[in-house]
């Protein structure tokens, strides 16, 4: 279904019919978010976003991949395209993305894929007004690559930079944390955060030493983010014998015959890829959550949202020792750092909040309270729909 083409919307605003307001004059302002690389399920683009905006008034399209699990519906219109293998989906799955966004007749165009770029100075030169949803640091992902030749790093560092370069092109550029920012012009920059929606549930949660003896670990696994580390501190002398640990998330079929056979294995639940909401679910049963990604670069500055899901649920975190990390858990007091390639420590600190109910409860308590007062979509929704009145006043 398409929706009002941007001379429509262009006269009402001459006529002083719409005012910025998304619904006012009789007509919604259209805007298409469109990934060739995301699930229509991705909760930042589709659950938080796409929804917002929704909710504010516009009329709200999402192209993206088809998903895996079972999700709610919303009142966006999805798309969501068949999923391709990796290489045709860069060269010919952006194309097919772009021309599917295209057919709403949208006049904000909403990008989030690297593999997007290029289309950033065409749907400008079609009259289309386009925001850059930059959710990872692409110069920082290539220089984390340590697996890469030389000469293939050389080549990804300067795509890279190329790519932020047709970002910029951008009328504006949305960034997930403020290091992404820092590559964009102050005055065409702003920061969104990736924070969880708060939800009622967690707030009449089951107290944190109440609940079952479990870990939890929710999100994308592989070697660098932690999973044999995760796996490995279940065999450690250290860890509580009446712990055990929860895992829910995508996993390469290679990493799950090699995690199988692990001593730990038999100590973890494994729930495979689950939709957003069972997911938090699983978080709201665990008494402590797991953020132990490797160091790389690329994860020292990240801000993962599993973090920040934890917090909501009142879970306190082990997260790996990363001086942004750091000032976070130190100054709300809600979790025990780590070396993250030690099982040892990891299960030193299990061991720590097991021995200690009332440490766990006060972590607990104060990890909810961060969320409340800071680390939630709410706090957010502001930022994003001035990025959407600045675009379409300019």
């Amino acid at each position: 279904m398409g929706c009002t083409s941007f001379s429509s919307i262009t006269q009402l605003f001459r006529t002083g019919t719409l005012k910025l307001k998304p619904t006012d004059g009789g007509e919604r302002v259209c805007v298409v978010h469109v990934s060739s690389a995301h699930p229509w399920t991705d909760n930042r683009i589709h659950y938080r976003e796409c929804v917002s905006l929704q909710k504010t008034g516009y009329d709200v399209h999402l192209i993206a991949i088809e998903s895996a699990v079972e999700a709610p519906k919303t009142a966006v219109h999805v798309v969501a395209l068949p999923r391709l293998p990796r290489l045709k989906r860069v060269v010919f799955g952006s194309v097919r993305a772009v021309r599917h966004g295209l057919k709403t007749r949208a006049s904000i165009f909403h990008l989030h894929d690297p593999e997007l770029v290029w289309a950033v100075p065409l749907l400008r030169l079609l009259g289309k007004k386009v925001i850059f949803d930059a959710h990872e640091d692409l110069p920082i992902q290539v220089l984390s690559k340590e697996y890469l030749a030389p000469w293939s790093r050389t080549l990804m560092k300067a795509a890279a930079y190329a790519a932020v370069g047709l970002m910029k092109m951008s009328n504006h550029v949305i960034a997930a944390t403020e290091t992404i920012a820092g590559r964009f012009p102050e005055d065409r920059v702003s920061v969104v955060h990736n924070y969880p929606p708060l939800r009622a549930v967690e707030s009449a949660a089951t107290p944190v030493a109440e609940r079952e003896k479990l870990l939890v670990y929710v999100g994308a696994m592989g070697a660098t983010r932690g999973a044999a580390q995760m796996v490995d501190t279940l065999n450690s002398p250290s860890f509580p014998a009446d712990w055990r640990l929860e895992l829910a998330g995508s996993m390469a079929p290679a990493l799950a015959d090699e995690l199988g056979a692990a001593p730990g294995w038999s100590r973890v639940n494994f729930h495979g890829p689950v939709p957003p909401d069972e997911a938090r679910n699983i978080i709201l049963s665990a008494r402590v959550g797991l953020v132990v990604l490797q160091g790389s670069r690329a994860y020292r500055e990240s801000l993962p949202t599993k973090m920040f899901e934890y917090f909501a649920a009142g879970v306190p975190v082990i997260a790996s020792d990363f001086p942004l990390w750091r000032s976070i858990i130190e100054r709300y007091e809600c979790g025990l750092l780590v070396n993250e390639n030690s099982p040892v420590e990891i299960a030193d600190a299990v061991a720590a909040y097991a021995a200690n109910p009332v440490l766990l409860e006060q972590h607990s308590r104060n990890a909810r309270k961060a969320a409340t007062d800071v680390f939630n979509w709410t706090q957010e929704v502001p930022t994003l729909e001035a990025v959407y009145q600045r675009v379409l006043s300019a």
